[in-house]
């Protein structure tokens, strides 16, 4: 905020430097009292502004930002844990392999799932199964999971209904046409948030992060391509998508995902960010605060088709298998989910993406039914129903200069069971 001060005082003063009118102490006053006056119509906002890390860091903590909305949870019996005792279900070295590599890539936890039961876990720097991280883009997967249930109650009548069925502040706009299908898929064709616009108060990307209404911001991006032919995994897409979910049922993002998943999954409570405490609206896109245990819950539901530990349906049946039907512009995403559908050594998240920044596969899974949860800063859960497997990495991004191949961790593990 000072900066903002310094630069609206300064600039006059340039422009008088220049050969403009001077300023007099009187103009400098009334500067000011604007700029004291935007603060404290979105002072959120502005908080915020002032006290945001670097968000391309992904390593931030979360205290800087506020209010959080919280997701209640159920605390239901944990995934069973093997016995030191029984006989392994995958190769120990292998094991310690993928750890090993882990770990050098400053991960905070490590998680591995084989036949039923937690065979490996290991925690870097103080973290457990029950600390509260950020999953980043992981959270997107769980709008996916949530329109299962909203279509199955009749709240959604399809997944090809145009979207200004419920966003109708779009009627009448060609992005009113784009289908929720097209959304999951992240095919809509909205632009993107760009955080490369320096000027706060016009930048809708940053109003997005920071702002005290997500809603405008979201809403206010443009169509970009034509609906369903291009693919770009796109955080404005995903807020969209949290607002219909909101609109079609009538409960808020929070209390819906508690109620329909996070309690009965017996995961212990959460926190996602919202843009205002009175009558605010939840950021539904990302930087779902949440632990890593509960994480293994939802990857486990997943893997079991949508059954819980117990055997109780919870989503309904065949959701899991429509939301691995990828598109036509990206076979390898779902509903708001990664698949392996083919091969591609690098994998971007936008096709302007430049190859520095893509994710890399030395080779393919050893396994031809993966798929899984992706976040920035490389955390990653894979699951296999084949093998009955999950293995889950949440953490920081590797140092700098330090590779992150994407398929040598759960290749490493596959390897490990087949040798068994």
């Amino acid at each position: 905020m000072k900066q903002l001060i310094y630069a609206l005082v300064m600039l006059p003063t340039i422009a008088w430097a220049q050969g403009s009118k001077p300023m007099t102490l009187e103009d400098i006053k009334k500067k000011l009292e604007w700029v004291r006056e935007v603060e404290a119509q979105d002072f959120a906002f502005w908080q915020r502004y002032a006290n945001m890390p670097d968000q391309s860091a992904f390593r931030q903590g979360q205290e800087w930002y506020n209010p959080m909305a919280l997701v209640d949870g159920g605390l239901s019996p944990y995934l069973p844990v093997a016995k030191t005792s029984e006989s392994a279900t995958i190769d120990p070295a292998a094991l310690e392999k993928a750890a090993a590599y882990a770990t050098a890539r400053e991960t905070q936890a490590f998680i591995v799932y084989h036949k039923g039961k937690i065979r490996y876990q290991r925690y870097m720097d103080g973290y457990t199964d029950t600390s509260a991280i950020s999953s980043h883009s992981w959270v997107k997967t769980l709008h996916g999971i949530l329109f299962g249930f909203a279509l199955s109650d009749g709240k959604i009548k399809s997944l090809d209904e145009p979207v200004d069925t419920h966003i109708t502040e779009w009627k009448g706009d060609p992005r009113g046409k784009i289908t929720i299908r097209q959304m999951l898929h992240n095919t809509s064709g909205i632009e993107d948030a760009d955080l490369r616009n320096i000027d706060p108060l016009t930048n809708l990307g940053l109003q997005m992060v920071e702002g005290s209404n997500v809603t405008a911001a979201v809403l206010g991006h443009k169509l970009k391509d034509q609906p369903g032919t291009a693919f770009s995994h796109n955080n404005v897409t995903t807020q969209i998508l949290g607002l219909i979910l909101t609109r079609a049922t009538g409960v808020r993002f929070d209390k819906y995902l508690s109620d329909k998943l996070w309690r009965p999954v017996g995961a212990q409570r959460g926190a996602l960010r919202m843009d205002k405490t009175y009558n605010g609206n939840v950021i539904s896109y990302c930087c779902f605060l949440s632990a890593p245990s509960d994480w293994m819950r939802v990857a486990h539901l997943l893997l079991k088709d949508g059954k819980l530990a117990d055997g109780t349906q919870l989503l309904p049946v065949g959701w899991v298998a429509e939301m691995k039907k990828g598109s036509v512009p990206n076979p390898n995403y779902g509903l708001h989910i990664w698949v392996d559908a083919k091969f591609e050594k690098l994998r971007p998240y936008i096709p302007t993406m430049p190859a520095a920044f893509h994710n890399t596969h030395s080779e393919p899974f050893a396994v031809d039914d993966m798929f899984y949860f992706d976040g920035g800063g490389k955390v990653r859960i894979w699951m296999s129903p084949k093998l009955d497997l999950i293995v889950l990495r949440m953490g920081f991004p590797p140092p700098k200069g330090m590779d992150f191949d994407e398929a040598f961790m759960p290749n490493t593990i596959i390897r490990g069971i087949k040798k068994r």
